[in-house]
């Protein structure tokens, strides 16, 4: 399979930045096919609707490929772009915020609940309507954060459904213990996995439209504690798309060695659980140009090696400057020529 180089960006910079057309001559020249647009931020267009509409028809103008991004639940903090104090960060006021096993509110991220799922879905409505035929909802979409225990949302509406779930009567402090898997719990915390790991498939197959294809970013080493049940989430949406490899984007935590063996372990495991199912790429730099050339190349040598072929460049809210896509358009050939020969060398051993 040849190599599929994507990469995401704001419909305001598309319809308005003034060196638009240049950047449009950069990405064509690296050899991107398809263009992410930001689409529902926490609950609301992240750019008017009506320049969402119009970048769409101008990338296809130009040639590119389209698809959305939506950050459906929030964000922890400002991991857009923390130079940029005009983005919106708070989460819709009607929605309600994800609580922790303390009792104390997760700001920037939503309770995955009625409410945020069904608005969530007339925006991907919205998104149908005007023709895309992609939708990938990024990593905030889980109910945790990496590493730790057992994680998900102790709000009091949640503890509530969850007793109703499986007739319990179970307060904060009792799901504290089964979510540290305290001895004992062991049936407690299963069923309280279960039940978050569903709040996220949930809502993977009622955001599904009709003609548009939903992917979710999963989490670096994501998994069942936060609420990403993979198998799960390929049953409900057979045709879900997955990217993986969130970590590591700069030089402080690529250039270690223990960084780069914890991407790929990480990459490794998810695309276990993926299989047959389309599989894409982050390769991100962040903070701004704070990766060097040589560690982004390695990176999207790595990520090639690991068997990924939708390369997903991204960086946040603010535009890869230009040595990067000099040395995208210069390295391409020689990473599309490794990605055919260890297509053909699996091949020849799998015969």
């Amino acid at each position: 399979m040849a190599l599929s180089l994507n990469y995401d960006m704001s419909a305001r910079d598309v319809m308005h930045h003034p060196e638009i057309g240049r950047r449009f001559e950069w990405m064509k020249k690296a050899g991107v096919a398809h263009v992410w647009l930001f689409a529902y931020f926490y609950g609301r267009h992240e750019s008017d609707i009506e320049d969402i509409y119009k970048a769409r028809k101008r990338l296809l103008d130009e040639g590119f490929q389209t698809g959305v991004i939506s950050v459906p639940v929030g964000h922890p903090g400002n991991s857009l772009n923390p130079d940029d104090d005009t983005l919106e960060l708070r989460i819709k006021n009607t929605w309600q915020y994800r609580v922790d096993r303390n009792g104390n509110n997760e700001y920037f991220s939503a309770c995955i609940n009625e409410e945020m799922v069904k608005d969530n879905i007339l925006a991907a409505k919205e998104y149908a309507q005007m023709g895309f035929t992609r939708h990938f909802f990024d990593d905030d979409l889980r109910l945790g954060n990496w590493q730790g225990p057992v994680q998900g949302c102790f709000c009091d509406r949640c503890i509530e459904k969850f007793n109703k779930a499986y007739n319990l009567n179970c307060d904060r402090a009792l799901l504290r213990r089964a979510a540290d898997q305290e001895k004992g719990l062991e049936d407690l915390t299963e069923k309280w996995i279960r039940f978050n790991c569903e709040k996220v498939t949930g809502f993977m197959r009622d955001t599904r439209v009709c003609g548009m294809q939903s992917g979710i970013m999963v989490m670096h080493m994501g998994d069942a504690r936060h609420g990403i049940s993979i198998p799960d989430i390929k049953k409900a949406v057979p045709d879900c798309m997955f990217r993986v490899g969130e970590m590591f984007f700069n030089d402080e935590t690529y250039s270690k060695q223990e960084c780069r063996e914890m991407l790929k372990a990480g990459v490794k495991d998810h695309l276990a659980l993926i299989g047959e199912n389309t599989a894409y790429s982050e390769t991100t730099v962040f903070p701004a140009a704070s990766m060097s050339l040589e560690n982004f190349l390695h990176r999207m040598e790595t990520e090639i090696h690991l068997g990924l072929r939708n390369i997903f460049l991204m960086s946040g809210t603010w535009f890869y400057s230009e040595p990067y896509w000099k040395l995208i358009e210069k390295e391409r050939g020689r990473l599309e020529e490794l990605a055919l020969e260890l297509d053909e060398r699996s091949e020849k051993a799998n015969a």
